[in-house]
This record gives C-alpha cells, structure tokens and sequence, in this order.
C-alpha cells in the first residue's frame, strides 16, 4: 500500500518560490499538465468577452433612452460629444439605473438579490448564508459595554427587542456580532484621498426575533473605544433616518466582500490549500494512498493561484483597481490575517488547527443560531470527510510503528511546517504539538489534518465562492468600494449624501459584475463535483471506500439538503454535495 520510494523528480518540477514572509509560499513556475484545458480556457474567457460586449450593447441602449429623454445633449462638438459620452459612461443617477445592467442582451441574468438587498430580513440571511457565511459569532457581554467600542444599550435599541431587553437576549443565545476589527486604520486618510476610495472597519450587532430569523439591529462604522459621544460615532439602528440606515448596511456588505475576497476565499482557500498541494507533490510518490487520496482535490488550484497573484494582487491588479482597499490595504490585510501583526495591529494568526470546522464553529460558538444552514451542511460534509479519511488511512497504517517507518508522511510533515518551506502554522493544537518536533504517530491526529484540507478544498471554498454572482453582482448590495467619505454620516449632517453616489462608477460596476460572473463559473465547468470526481484509488480496497463515500454517504447528504431546501422558504444549496467542487480550479 506504501511505497518505501519519494516522489522522484517532483521536487525538481514542484519548486517553492521565495516569498516574504506575510503571505503563504508558493510553487515557483506552474509545471507541465497543471494548467487549464483548452474548453475551460473558452468556457472562462467566453463568460468575460460577453460580459464586455453586453455592458458596451447596455450603455448603448441606455445612452440612446437618455438622448431620447433629453437628458443627454451633446453641447460640446470640440470633440464630437465624446465627453458627453464618457460622462454617461461613468455616472449613475438612481438606483434603478442598474437594471439596465440586465437586460436580454447584456447575458448578465438578474441576481435574485436585487428585489430584495434593501430590506433588513435580506441583510440578515445574508450573514449566515451568503459568501461569508462562517464569519458570525455569538455576541459576548463585553461586546457591549457602556466603556467599549460598541456601547449598544436598551435605551438605543429597546423598541426594536419585541418587549426584551439585551441581557435577556444574551442570555438566551440571540444576540450575534460582524466585527470588523481587522480593517481597522488600514488606509491612513491620505491613501484613502490618493485612491478616492473609503474603507470602514464596521461592528454589526444582529438579533434573533421573535420568527427565528436573524436581523441587524445596530451598527457602528468606526471602532474606536477613546469615543464614547455618539454625535461624533454614531450608531446608526433601524429607528435611525432610513437613507442613513441603509447606506450603513451596505457599508458592513462592503467591508464583508473586502474581508471575503482577501482572507475567507484567497487566504484560508486558496493559498494555504497550495501549500499543501505542492508539499503533497514533493514528497509523496504517486503510488502512496496519502498522494491519491489529496491529488483530486488539488486540481487546477496551482493553475488559478498563479492567475490570482497575476490579476489580481499585483499593481492595478483587481484589488487594486476595483477592491477597497487598493494594492497597498489589500497586502496589509493578507499580512494581518496570514502573520497576525501589521501597521498599528496585533490580532491572531492563520493557525491551521483552528479552520477545522468543528474548533471554527466552536469558537464562534454558534451552535444556537435557527436556520444556519451552512453550520448544518457542513457538519453533515465534514463527518462523511472525515469518515472517508480514517478508512483509507486505516488501510495505510496499522498503528503508530508504521506511521513513524513512513518516510514520505514525516518527510511531507516536516515540509510543511519548515520555516524554509510550507511554514505551516498549527498545524496540530498545542496539546499535540509536541508530535511537530519529532514523529508523526497518531492516526487520528492524521485524520484531522487530511480532513481539514480536503474540506478545505472543496466545502468551504465552494461556500465562500459560487454565490459570488448572485450577491454581489447586483453592486449597490454589495460594493466592492465605496467613493465617499463617510463624514456626512458620522457627523450627522441633516442631508447625507445619497447612496448612490457612494457606489462605484459604471465602469467599476461591469469591471464587478464580470470578475463575480466568471468567479462564480459552477461545476462541472471549473472542475468535477464531489458526486461526479473519478474514483482517485488503484488499490481495490480504497476503491471501494470511495465508492461508499460518494455514492452512499455523499448522496444521502444530497437527498437531505433538498428535502430541507424543499420546505424552507431560505434554501441554501452552496454545501449540496453536486454544488461542492472537488477542489479550488476557480
């Protein structure tokens, strides 16, 4: 079953590339059969090219309604109106002005989202079951002190409780919190000026009502401890003017789609799951059980990462352009989230042990909360994981003396938490550690480890990425920056700025719309499901558990999760098993 030989030559294909140390390693140069097929390449680009040509056919349109309106007249024959032109091109007027966004002949179909974003119920079910949905956790009491930064009192909110008070909410479990700490102070001011961009580091304080369902009831846009006066940092709740209310909710949607795209998709998905992989590749022989059972799930993931670092990360890449936070915030947030340090910041690491989902849920402790689909979902995901692993791994290892003669599995574990090459923080909790410092010999601590990344990998990923589409390409939902200071908010002034105007332009618009549609390319066009991935075993015995895994475990899950989505009126397909991709290829 394991074979005494290492994976001979990887380790001259699969080469780490020297990284600083506030971003995850990854391989040097993609290698040879690692890149996209040719129809994948069509399928992708083919989404972007009629992404463009719809947004030039929706302007079009849309510029002759206004000529015909005469609400456009070109004055300015200098230049043959082209200034006109670019002015239509770059402005919104109303709100309703984005649905001509969807019309037949622009090929964007029209986000269920865009009925419904402004009400307080969407905003809720959002944050359980969008593209952030494990960010949520349990309001603690000195959230709220009168002396923090979050000072939410009865007298505030008190008739939006139903006839309750915050302590009986807390103490009944229905009080949960979005806290933004991390963007705290990212852009200093001036960068936010240079950008004309404005990042918010927002606390949102959501309750549970009296249907089960969770709402917001209170938000700050600033965390700061030092400003108790709510005339210089408000907190804006449902009772506050309504046009002010909403431009808070969309600025906590901003912050969430900044934190997604950096740190709960790129950082804890992407990169780390690379990690492993080119780990995996080095020091694994094709033939071992370990390498068959993680291959699968690393498909196409080296191909994406390295288009990412490309167009994304990079100078007047997409974060830097369309994102928040521009190139300089977007770095200082992955350095946060990855390091746990930063400019004016200490917060927690990346630790592996700690995005295993039974410690994440525990953490945000919120196995309370009504119709967390997601939490359901995948728990269900994860213990078939989990089961499918211990059993290919009890064909491999019969106890602790064969794991510790494996020389591929202690070299693959060393590697991956050298500080020369994976540099792969907690990888075990501390209780455990001590078997980092010499050999591997617990199976189940094994298990852990190859569950966390293959629910990595698949799961969690297709939770944080498939719905990008349908929440945020309707963008006054879910912008990916906002253009306005918030000044008018915080200090009240009696006419805020309407916003619409906060939004990105038309251009940044399509530039969202068509980054979230080709991100959100489904199975099986970015890669196999977890019901339709080939069985990855020679060996008959793991064949056969696979098989189990897939076409009993996994479709019970399935036929589960429908019945549920059938009788719900908030279905939510993102963890159905056919909805699950076998790994990170988009």
């Amino acid at each position: 079953m394991c074979s005494a030989l290492s994976n001979l030559g990887a380790t001259d294909r699969y080469v780490w590339e020297s990284t600083p140390d506030y971003v995850p390693p990854h391989i040097q140069e993609l290698p040879e059969k690692q890149g996209f097929s040719l129809a994948k390449i069509i399928k992708f680009d083919g989404i972007v090219a009629k992404g463009v040509l719809g947004f030039i056919l929706g302007e079009f349109f849309y510029g002759l309604k206004r000529i015909r309106l005469g609400k456009t007249r070109f004055q300015k024959t200098a230049d043959l109106g082209i200034a006109e032109i670019i002015k239509v091109v770059n402005q919104w007027h109303r709100l309703e002005d984005f649905e001509y966004l969807f019309k037949p002949w622009t090929s964007f179909p029209r986000p269920r989202v865009a009925d419904t974003w402004q009400t307080d119920r969407e905003f809720g079910q959002a944050r359980i079951a969008g593209i952030n949905p494990a960010f949520l956790r349990k309001c603690r009491p000195e959230d709220l002190s009168v002396e923090g930064k979050f000072p939410v009192t009865d007298a505030l909110v008190g008739d939006l409780l139903g006839g309750t008070t915050l302590a009986t909410k807390l103490e009944n479990n229905q009080l949960y919190l979005l806290d933004f700490s991390i963007l705290s102070d990212i852009l200093t001011p001036e960068l936010e000026d240079q950008l004309g961009k404005y990042a918010v580091a927002p606390l949102c304080l959501l309750q549970v009502d009296s249907q089960g369902k969770l709402m917001p009831l209170a938000i700050r846009l600033k965390q700061d401890e030092s400003s108790q006066d709510l005339s210089v940092n408000p907190i804006f709740t449902p009772s506050s003017d309504p046009q002010a209310w909403l431009t808070a909710k969309v600025a906590v949607s901003s912050a969430e789609i900044a934190y997604q795209g950096i740190v709960s998709h790129l950082l804890n998905t992407h990169l780390v799951v690379e990690t492993f992989g080119v780990c995996t590749y080095r020091q694994f022989s094709p033939d071992h059980l370990i390498f068959q059972l993680l291959q699968p799930h690393f498909f196409n993931t080296f191909a994406i990462n390295e288009m990412a670092r490309g167009i994304f990360l990079g100078h007047d890449g997409f974060f830097d352009e369309t994102g928040a936070l521009g190139y300089t915030g977007s770095n200082e947030l992955l350095c946060r989230a990855y390091t746990g340090k930063g400019n004016n910041y200490v917060g927690d690491p990346y630790l592996f042990y700690r995005t295993a989902l039974p410690y994440d849920l525990a953490a945000r402790d919120v196995n309370d909360l009504p119709h967390y689909h997601y939490r359901d979902d995948a728990v269900m995901v994860w213990n078939a994981i989990q089961t499918y692993v211990s059993e290919i791994v009890g064909l491999v290892y019969a106890g602790a003396e064969e794991m510790a003669g494996d020389r591929q599995l202690q070299s693959w574990i060393q590697e991956l938490i050298s500080p020369d090459f994976g540099r792969i923080q907690g990888l075990l909790p501390p209780e455990k550690a001590e078997q980092l410092s010499g050999l591997l010999t617990d199976r189940d601590d094994l298990v852990a480890i190859l569950t966390t990344i293959i629910f990595t990998a698949t799961a969690q990923h297709s939770a944080v990425n498939f719905g990008q589409y349908e929440y945020a390409a309707w963008v006054p939902n879910m912008p990916f920056a906002m253009y306005q200071p918030f000044d008018d908010l915080l200090q009240q002034k009696p006419e805020p700025v309407e916003l619409v105007q906060r939004l990105p332009n038309r251009l940044q618009t399509i530039k969202q719309m068509i980054l979230v549609k080709a991100l959100s390319m489904p199975v099986p066009h970015s890669s196999p499901s977890l019901l339709t991935m080939a069985n990855p075993f020679k060996d008959a015995k793991a064949r056969r558990v696979f098989q189990t895994f897939q076409d009993v475990n996994l479709h019970a899950i399935e036929s589960k999760i429908a019945q549920r989505n059938a009788e719900s009126d908030t279905p939510y397909i993102r963890l159905l098993p056919s909805n699950i991709a076998q790994s990170i290829a988009i």
